[in-house]
């Protein structure tokens, strides 16, 4: 189909798009998004292909490594059709894999960006040559090759290559806009480009997260998520007052359809609004290329992998490469409660796909802070002092005797109790030997609760827990006994030469929490020391826990394990400091789990691991964001020592044995009578994984190049040439990425 054909179907849509979307007004492109740094001519560009215009995909969708940096372009699961250089310019590179993007294209551009087309079935005739030539000279079907500007010129308009279902995926042409430093851009900024949609997006929940060790989202340290109500007319409703103290990020879960696509696609833009003030803009114009793990960043890690939903972050981390959120500052999108007006507050996110249909969700806040007082028993009475009695709406007194289950409650409110600040509560007839203290202010947001023992209780102490979680930024630790604290506990943190307290709160009669952040200059053994009283009864518990920090703008190394482990690092390792744990694991293999998990990091770390001995088909391994990949085959030697570089994220380090050969299946020589005979086979390897580049094929000594799909680990050739007729030999020899090799022979005749 030709581009002015496509036209003329499609404009009764886009005539229909006109009138039911929202159009890209300046509100829609503020002066300060990443568009305004995009420096390439939009109108230039023509559409991809003669497929048609149904997308599958979106810019900027989820992937689990990556950012999608592109659109795909539906092909109705055929292949075959024609696919068009959008600009002028010249082949800067084509790369051909057994996965991935299968072949593909960069075409280069006068002002510095390319256009990138994926999953190709072939080429046109002058660059299939040009690949097959280099192919037989590697002997090899993966290759990867790059041109100077004067060597394949190309013309807009100009068909390069075919659609196809090369590498990973059904059928489908994924084509991308980079810039001059092969970061992605947005295709569908395009003057030219669009999908057919008039169905706005789905929102399906948001999410609320503290993001500070004081911070609060209903009263806990938590993130909570929220559904939302359809209110009709693109409309949302969050039906539960949040309330929040300290530093908080807002998240949102959302899906979009188009016309004549079954696919859920992504969105465009957000925009957070509290109390009808834009307050934070996402948009989508751009994202990163080379560091396109720190997609990682934008969605909510600990949400997903605790199977709580897919949550786009309506706040950046800081710092980070991401460029497409407004204002351009640290801690974009964070709301700090302490800036505004204590009290009731609104908000509103509007999320808008790439055809300007929006949807709003909608909700109420309660910004605040719980109300404070201390809490003493002196001369027969119970003293509760508050700094600021004109915010607390009334004080839950809950009353008992030692030895009952159940608390009498009395809800008080400052006056006619209160003198000055102080609520005295008499004991003169000692009618209780328990209080527990709640104060709730205005907004119904309650104060931890805070316990005093006039009379103490004598008993066992039964166990005492103190227990640690390591948050990205502190540390969350929890006192747990299975009987009262009769005095509230106190813990102190050891870090080297340092020795400092740590605030505790109580959650329950029997139950304390807090955080601390651990100190930046000091990598070793934190030693957790608490000091309780248990039904009358002194206690001590101890944890002890080993932390290294590693901090930007700093090189050195981190030794584990007695110099089994060694992680080096450099000044452009980590965005921010990270406090390294190390787990090993008891097994017959040697294993390390680096943590948090979900750290996403900067740069590189090396690591180096030192086995108990050298041993045929030993490989150092690692597992992050992927399933596994090998970081360093063994050399051999005596000490066994493995090294290799760690990118994206932290993960898991293990040394494996892998010395059995990769496999080949299921070989098949087709019409072996005729003159152009062919063969089929599959290969796989369970362990490292099959090196394709190392993937030879010979017909009597002469290599032949396969196709080969690394996604259904097949196969195929057919003769280019007729073959002598009599006997002839096919010779197949594979490796693995451990070098481990295996050959397969198989004699045929042509007659």
């Amino acid at each position: 189909m030709s581009r002015a054909i496509r036209n003329i179907l499609t404009a009764p849509i886009i005539a229909l798009l006109a009138t039911a979307t929202v159009a890209r007004t300046p509100e829609n492109h503020p002066a300060s998004s990443s568009h305004e740094s995009i420096n390439t001519d939009f109108s230039d560009y023509i559409w991809p292909t003669d497929a048609g215009n149904i997308g599958t995909s979106t810019f900027g969708e989820f992937r689990r490594t990556h950012f999608h940096g592109g659109i795909d372009i539906s092909t109705g699961n055929t292949t075959g059709f024609r696919v068009f250089a959008v600009r002028d310019g010249y082949l800067a590179r084509i790369r051909v894999s057994p996965t991935g993007y299968g072949k593909m294209l960069y075409v280069r551009h006068a002002d510095g960006y390319y256009s990138t087309y994926a999953h190709l079935s072939h080429f046109n005739a002058t660059i299939d040559a040009r690949v097959a030539r280099e192919q037989q000279h590697q002997e090899s079907f993966p290759v990867d090759l790059q041109f100077n500007p004067n060597e394949i010129p190309v013309r807009k308009g100009e068909v390069i290559a075919y659609t196809g279902d090369t590498g990973v995926g059904t059928p489908h042409l994924h084509f991308e806009i980079r810039d001059e430093n092969l970061d992605p851009i947005n295709p569908l900024l395009c003057t030219e480009f669009s999908f057919p949609d008039i169905i706005a997006p789905t929102i399906k929940r948001i999410a609320v997260s503290p993001l500070g060790e004081r911070s609060t989202v209903n009263g806990t340290s938590f993130a909570h998520t929220f559904s939302v109500r359809s209110m009709g007319k693109r409309k949302y409703k969050v039906s539960e007052t949040i309330q929040l103290t300290g530093e908080i990020g807002f998240g949102i879960s959302v899906i979009d359809l188009a016309n004549r696509s079954r696919f859920k696609q992504g969105v465009y833009s957000h925009k957070l609004y509290i109390d009808d003030k834009l307050f934070c803009t996402v948009q989508l114009d751009r994202v990163p290329g080379k560091n396109a793990h720190e997609i990682g960043l934008y969605y909510d890690g600990n949400l997903l992998d605790h199977g709580r939903g897919r949550f786009e972050k309506l706040y950046a981390e800081s710092p980070s490469s991401l460029t497409f959120y407004t204002p351009k500052k640290e801690k974009s999108g964070v709301l700090k409660t302490r800036d505004l007006p204590e009290g009731p507050h609104t908000f509103s996110i509007v999320s808008t796909d790439f055809n300007g249909n929006s949807s709003e969700v909608t909700g109420k806040l309660i910004l605040n802070h719980p109300p404070h007082f201390e809490m003493e028993h002196a001369a027969n009475e119970v003293k509760l002092t508050f700094p600021d009695i004109d915010k607390v709406h009334k004080v839950l007194m809950y009353t008992k005797k030692n030895g009952n289950e159940n608390w009498n409650l009395k809800t008080m409110t400052p006056i006619p109790y209160a003198e000055g600040n102080v609520i005295r509560i008499p004991d003169t007839k000692q009618q209780f030997d328990i209080v527990k203290v709640v104060a709730e202010n205005a907004w119904g947001t309650r104060s931890l609760p805070q316990f005093l023992f006039l009379r103490k209780p004598t008993g066992g102490t039964g166990t005492v827990k103190l227990e640690h979680e390591l948050e990205a930024d502190f540390v969350r630790l929890s006192l747990h006994a299975q009987h009262p604290f009769t005095e509230a506990p106190k813990v102190i943190v050891y870090e080297g030469n340092s020795k400092r307290s740590i605030s505790l709160t109580a959650i329950d009669i029997n139950h304390y929490v807090g955080t601390f952040r651990p100190l930046e200059s000091f990598g070793g053994t934190r030693r957790l020391v608490a000091d309780a009283e248990v039904n009358s009864t002194k206690i001590t518990a101890l944890d002890e826990f080993d932390l290294y920090p590693i901090n930007p703008g700093t090189s050195g190394s981190l030794s584990f394990d007695g110099g089994k482990l060694v992680i080096g690092y450099d000044s452009t390792s980590v965005f921010k400091t990270v406090f390294m744990q190390v787990e090993k694991h008891q097994g017959l293999e040697l294993r390390y789990s680096l943590l948090p998990e979900n750290t996403i990091l900067r740069g590189e770390l090396r690591a180096t691991v030192t086995a108990d001995r050298a041993r045929p088909g030993q490989g150092l391994f690692f597992s992050g964001l992927s399933n596994g990949e090998l970081l360093d085959p063994s050399t051999g030697g005596a000490t066994a020592i493995l090294s290799g570089i760690i990118t994206r994220t932290l993960g898991e380090l293990s040394v494996k044995i892998d010395d059995t050969p990769p496999g080949i299946f299921r070989l098949s020589i087709n019409s072996p009578s005729s003159r152009r005979p062919g063969f089929s086979f599959r290969c796989g390897d369970n362990f490292s994984g099959v090196e394709y580049k190392e993937l030879k094929t010979y017909i009597d000594d002469v290599a032949v190049i396969p196709e080969v799909d690394g996604e259904h680990h097949k196969a195929t050739y057919t003769a280019t040439r007729p073959l002598e007729r009599g006997s002839h030999r096919l010779t197949i020899r594979i490796k693995d990425k451990m070098g481990n090799s295996n050959v397969v022979e198989r004699k045929f005749s042509v007659r």
